[in-house]
């Protein structure tokens, strides 16, 4: 009962500062303007400041009481955070350790600040027994430092001691972590910087995950390792050698991942693993293993969340790669009829457009062609933003490919006309190589005037330079939803078949 007293007495003595939180029950009419503002954005009734303030208030953003709104609010949700649920089963016990072990850390603080001693230290010690086994040293060593400080003020000279000693050990721990954070971070920040600042840190990076590795041996500390393993992946991933990426990856899922999120104890994030693997598995055009492994990790990815549209946007193209378009017809479906996909990004709802659009074309199930106007499709000239102009080559480029199909031999020559105009002032060709090369295998069809043969000859060398040249696809710079080498072969095959360009050959001969 005396703990109850003096937590009581501590409460009553510094008083309560007045929580104020949102009210999520809906149910319970709330006419507070900071409330309304919630409510409209989670329901999506407020776009933007001006859609706020005047419903609100009749007024433009800057209004101040638009603004004391919008202030409240933002105090209610920072409020929130000390109240989060991490026993949710989307967080790792990791995760779920480290919050919990940092609430534990405040109280204890607290306690002793409120010369409560006797209460903190017996939440101390489940404390210090899981940050000593999460290592998590930076909540670990203030603990025993409180636990010091205690029989310290007691006298007790031989709990004392051996505090000390556990506290000079973790100490040390705390210490190399941060410096192999430092060598992380210090890394990190030139990587993000720009393009030549990479390239100036790049030779040096396997040093750097060398020290890492040597200090989480040195200290034996596998929070440290992993770490190493971060920067290990970021390194392979700028070096394109993704078949390291996936062995360290597979490694990594096999140590720490491949049981549920409340069992795994490191700081790892396993979706971006799982992200990391998929987009090796495109690199790599390993179909065989990529789309079983995405078929596995489908279930951790819940529909209501934007990463799983990212999720089956990599899905889809593995299943592009290995021209399984009834399967990727699918997986269109699924992402298509998601409640939530009108909510994504303009730009990646025109990406999932253009899926539908290939699909189309290689597979043209009616499920895909209800409510899409082919001819409608073949006139429009894409015009996307400066940040989305991959689009254009994508939208175009299957233009193309249905014109040539259709035998239609003026307007492909029109839109390779247009698309050629369009590569010289838009593309970088280092970031847009292949459709670059892709592009001349078109201006090549035109120029040899639709023979098969003197096509193929012209065009091996450009065709072989993208089989040579496997750029890794960035989805934000370029979007290569079927592979050029795997277009260029269909071109082909249009071109000796296709009776329309056998009638065109015989004719235009007759001309000459």
């Amino acid at each position: 009962m005396h703990e109850l007293h003096d937590l009581i007495r501590i409460i009553r003595k510094k008083g309560q500062r007045s929580l104020q939180l949102v009210n999520f029950n809906f149910r319970k009419k709330e006419t507070s303007k900071d409330n309304l503002l919630y409510q409209g954005i989670i329901n999506e009734t407020f776009q933007s400041d001006t859609d706020a303030s005047e419903k609100l208030f009749g007024a433009d953003p800057g209004n101040r009481n638009y603004r004391n709104a919008k202030s409240r609010l933002k105090q209610k949700l920072l409020n929130h955070l000390f109240f989060l649920d991490y026993d949710k089963d989307s967080y790792t016990l990791y995760q779920q350790s480290r919050y919990e072990s940092e609430h534990t850390l405040l109280q204890a603080k607290i306690l002793s600040t409120e010369e409560a001693d006797e209460i903190a230290q017996k939440i101390l010690p489940a404390l210090i027994r899981t940050t000593t086994e999460f290592e998590l040293y930076d909540i670990l060593v203030p603990a025993l430092e409180l636990v010091k400080n205690y029989h310290s003020r007691q006298g007790k000279i031989t709990p004392f001691l051996e505090v000390r000693e556990e506290l000079a050990k973790y100490r040390l721990k705390h210490r190399a972590f941060q410096a192999s954070e430092d060598l992380y971070y210090d890394t990190l920040v030139h990587i993000h910087k720009s393009v030549s600042a990479q390239k100036r840190v790049l030779d040096s990076i396997p040093n750097t995950i060398s020290q890492i590795y040597h200090i989480a041996d040195r200290v034996e500390s596998e929070a440290i390792k992993i770490i190493g393993h971060k920067l290990s992946i970021l390194y392979y991933h700028l070096n394109w050698d993704y078949d390291k990426s996936l062995k360290l990856c597979t490694q990594l899922e096999e140590e720490y991942l491949n049981r549920p999120n409340s069992e795994i104890k490191v700081n790892l994030n396993q979706k971006r693993i799982v992200f990391t693997k998929l987009y090796a598995y495109i690199y790599t055009e390993e179909v065989i293993e990529g789309i079983p492994y995405a078929k596995r990790k489908q279930a951790l990815f819940k529909p209501s969340h934007d990463d799983w549209f990212t999720f089956m946007e990599y899905y889809i193209l593995l299943l592009l790669k290995a021209e399984q378009y009834k399967e990727a017809t699918k997986i269109f479906r699924k992402v298509r009829t998601n409640k939530n996909f009108n909510n994504q990004p303009e730009h990646v709802k025109e990406r999932w457009a253009m899926y539908r659009v290939n699909l189309i074309f290689f597979n043209e199930a009616k499920i895909l062609s209800w409510g899409f106007n082919l001819e409608e499709f073949l006139q429009e000239r894409p015009n996307f933003a400066k940040d989305y102009e991959y689009l254009n080559i994508a939208y175009l480029t299957i233009q193309c490919m249905f014109l040539l199909r259709e035998g239609d031999v003026q307007r492909f020559k029109e839109s390779v006309k247009w698309i050629t105009d369009y590569k010289s002032p838009h593309l970088d060709k280092r970031n847009n190589y292949r459709s670059s090369v892709f592009i001349r295998l078109l201006e090549i069809v035109i120029e040899k005037n639709f023979d098969f043969d003197l096509i193929q000859e012209k065009g091996t060398l450009y065709y072989q330079k993208l089989t040579d040249t496997k750029i890794p696809v960035d989805l934000e710079t370029e979007m290569e939803v079927v592979p050029y080498e795997r277009l260029w072969l269909h071109i082909l095959r249009i071109l000796k078949t296709n009776k329309a360009y056998v009638h065109y050959q015989f004719y235009n001969a007759q001309a000459i």
